[in-house]
């Protein structure tokens, strides 16, 4: 089994957020929703990049978050 590489690190977001910042998403993504507890958080793509442990990585910022539907 392959283990995914990470491609984007995320930026921002409410305070205390516990999900992975460091993750892969498919090539050409511009924006990725995090589900984080009861709601989602939303990164839009930057054009900028950053590098974690030697790897460069897209750098997507949080934009606002919506809450899950019960």
């Amino acid at each position: 089994m392959t283990e995914p590489k990470a491609n984007i690190l995320l930026e921002g977001g409410a305070a205390g957020s516990d999900f992975a910042r460091v993750r892969e998403v498919a090539t050409g993504a511009s924006v990725v929703k995090v589900l984080a507890g009861n709601r989602y958080e939303h990164f839009r793509r930057t054009g900028r990049t950053a590098v974690h442990e030697g790897v460069p990585l897209d750098v997507f910022e949080w934009s606002g978050n919506t809450f899950v539907a019960e």
